[in-house]
């Protein structure tokens, strides 16, 4: 079994890894650029 120590340096590297991972795939499927409409106003 593993130590103490080891499991917890184990659970702090995969928390690190997943820290962002949600916010980065949503950009990655709808981007960060902003539309046409809102980044020059334009009327429909």
């Amino acid at each position: 079994m593993a130590s103490k120590t080891k499991a917890t340096e184990m659970k702090r590297t995969r928390r690190n890894a997943r820290m962002g991972a949600k916010r980065k795939a949503k950009n990655r499927n709808q981007g960060t650029t902003k539309s046409a409409s809102v980044l020059f106003g334009d009327k429909k």
